[in-house]
C-alpha cells in the first residue's frame, strides 16, 4: 500500500467515509442511522480537525461548515437536533457527553466497548461504591439515588429531589449530569415537550442487553475494536489524537496498537509531507 500522503490526500480519503461531499450529505432518518451504524461513533455537532465523523457536517456534505449564528432556522442543525432526539428515543443508537465530555452518537454495536472501557458493572448499587471512593460527586450519587427510587425522572424532578433546582445551583446540577452521562451511570431516554424537559434514565436499564453483552468482554478487546473502527474512519492516527480522543494512557495505547499492528490491521510506517511525526495507517483489503 502506498505509505506516503499529503494531509488534503488523508482528508478527501476521510470525506468519503464521513459523508463530507454534497452528493454523500445525509437527508433522511434511515441514512443518519446507517451513517451511525457504518462509522459506529461520530459526533453530533461539530468535529475538530477531522478528529472523528460528525452528523452535522454528513448533514451539510461538507468539510468544515461554518456554525450559524441562528442555529434554529439551521435545516442542517435542526435534522441533528431531531436525529439526536428520535433516534435514541427508539432505541437505536446511544447519545450523550461521552468522547471529550462532547454529545457523541454511538451504534448498539459499539455501545459495550464503550461500557466495557466506562469500569461499569451494570449492578443496581455501584454508584455508591463510586462515592464512597471519590469517584462521584455528592450531587451525582444524589441524582442516582432519586433515580434508583424512580425511574425514569424528568430534569426538574431530579432537581427537586437533590436540592438543585435554585439558579445558583444549576451550574452544580448540569456539571453532575455530564459526569454521570461520561462515567455512562445514567443516559437521556427522552423529551417532555410541555413544560420542556428531558427524561433520563439509569443507563444499565435503558440499554440492559448492551450490558449484558459488556460483561462477556474484556478490555483488551474492547479497545481492540474502538481502535480499528477508529482507524476505518480515520484511515491515519497517532498516539496523541489517540489519547486526546478515548483518554487512555499512553502505555495502554502503545500496547494496542502493537496488537494490531500484529493482526495486519494497520501499520505503523505511514508518512505524511512536510511532517516528522509518525502516523499508524489502516490496511485496506
Amino acid at each position: 500500500m502506498k505509505l506516503t500522503y499529503t494531509w488534503d490526500e488523508i482528508e478527501r480519503r476521510r470525506d468519503k467515509v464521513h459523508r463530507r461531499r454534497p452528493s454523500l450529505a445525509i437527508t433522511t432518518k434511515r441514512q443518519a442511522l446507517q451513517f451511525i451504524n457504518d462509522v459506529g461513533f461520530c459526533f453530533a455537532f461539530k468535529s475538530e480537525n477531522s478528529e472523528l465523523p460528525c452528523l452535522w457536517h454528513a448533514a451539510c456534505g461538507m468539510r468544515e461548515p461554518l456554525m450559524p449564528e441562528h442555529t434554529h432556522h439551521d435545516p442542517y442543525i435542526s435534522f441533528v437536533w431531531e436525529m439526536k432526539d428520535v433516534l435514541p428515543a427508539e432505541g437505536k443508537i446511544y447519545y450523550g457527553k461521552l468522547l471529550k465530555r462532547r454529545p457523541t452518537m454511538v451504534s448498539l454495536e459499539y455501545l459495550p466497548y464503550f461500557y466495557v472501557l466506562s469500569g461499569r458493572t451494570g449492578q443496581k448499587d455501584e454508584f455508591r461504591k463510586e462515592f464512597l471512593t471519590g469517584r462521584l460527586s455528592p450531587i451525582a450519587r444524589d441524582i442516582m439515588e432519586a433515580l434508583r427510587d424512580s425511574s425514569p425522572q424528568v430534569t426538574r424532578g431530579l432537581k427537586l429531589a437533590t436540592g438543585t433546582f435554585t439558579r445558583d445551583e444549576r451550574g452544580n446540577f448540569d456539571k453532575a449530569i455530564t459526569e454521570l452521562q461520561t462515567r455512562m451511570l445514567i443516559v437521556k431516554v427522552a423529551e417532555q415537550s410541555d413544560p420542556f424537559s428531558f427524561v433520563w434514565a439509569p443507563f444499565s436499564k435503558a440499554f440492559a442487553a448492551q450490558v449484558r453483552r459488556a460483561r462477556r468482554i474484556s478490555p483488551e478487546t474492547a479497545r481492540q475494536k474502538l481502535l480499528e473502527k477508529y482507524f476505518e474512519s480515520q484511515f491515519i492516527g497517532s498516539v496523541q489524537s489517540i489519547q486526546n480522543l478515548f483518554r487512555w494512557g499512553r502505555q495502554t495505547i502503545y500496547q494496542t496498537l502493537g496488537k494490531l499492528v500484529q493482526d495486519g490491521v494497520i501499520t505503523p510506517n505511514l508518512k505524511i509531507q512536510g511532517s516528522e511525526k509518525r502516523f499508524y495507517a489502516h490496511i485496506e483489503r
